[in-house]
């Protein structure tokens, strides 16, 4: 299986993290896409893509960047990820998107959107897809993205209403990947949600994403996530869409290889 969406540089595996990564691959794990919120992360990604051969990296500014009583990034900043884009192992732009759940008023929701246009000329120039994080910020993240025809997206974490997956699967450069949350089984209503977006959503634009170390399964929650969990979330998904997790490992790795470009 490919985990697309992880933070393995993050300080809650400074004690094992070579552990943790050989536990994946020897558990049948395929391939990591280690993802970016900041500078200094985006170049651990790399660092550890670099000692890995079969662990890639994203880069980019997460839109907590640009949230209360932190600055959006520079100039500077950003040509610095420009540079970072380059990197032969940096198979996309992200975790960039909006955030209105944590960020709500009128300066932080006007310096997400222009952080993200920034990003978004990045992998439009570099030739890179882009990792989307967005809670409570649905409407405006459609308007931003619907007319960029030369860019990949991808939904990580996917949790959107019905209505919002109906826009969203309009637009043929979108992709969706579920996170541990859509194994949960409370509240209900939520749990419901997610179960409709899994079966609305086809498989063939669908992706695993543990979003290591949060969101851990149902089967290991309250505990620190990791990529080996991710058969979990495929396991869930067959479920939901009654078919073979056989199916969904298979469908899920030819779109991720595909989506980040890593075979």
């Amino acid at each position: 299986m490919i985990d697309t969406h992880a933070h393995l540089d993050f300080p809650e595996f400074d004690k094992d993290r070579e552990e943790v990564i050989a536990r994946f691959f020897e558990n049948g794990g395929k391939a990591i896409v280690n993802i970016g919120v900041d500078l200094e992360t985006s170049e651990k990604s790399i660092e550890l893509a670099e000692n890995h051969e079969k662990i890639f990296a994203a880069v980019g500014f997460h839109p907590h960047r640009a949230g209360e009583k932190l600055s959006l990034p520079t100039n500077d900043d950003i040509e610095e990820l420009k540079k970072l884009a380059t990197h032969k192992k940096v198979k996309a732009i992200g975790e960039i998107g909006l955030d209105y759940f944590n960020y709500k008023d009128p300066e932080q929701i006007k310096q997400q959107k222009t952080l993200f246009k920034k990003q978004l000329k990045i992998a439009d120039e570099a030739g890179l897809p882009v990792v989307m994080h967005c809670r409570e910020a649905w409407n405006d993240l459609f308007e931003m993205i619907q007319s960029e025809k030369n860019i990949r997206f991808v939904l990580h974490c996917y949790s959107g209403e019905k209505k919002d997956t109906e826009k969203f699967l309009e637009l043929p450069n979108v992709c969706f990947s579920f996170s541990g949350n859509i194994t949960y089984p409370k509240p209900i209503e939520r749990a419901e949600k997610l179960a409709e977006a899994v079966k609305m959503i086809p498989l063939e634009r669908t992706m695993l994403d543990s979003d290591s170390p949060f969101l851990a399964p149902q089967q290991a929650r309250g505990k620190r996530n990791e990529p080996s969990y991710v058969r979990y979330i495929a396991e869930k998904i067959a479920e939901i869409k009654e078919i073979s997790i056989e199916k969904v490992e298979k469908t899920t790795d030819e779109n991720a290889n595909e989506f980040f470009g890593l075979d």
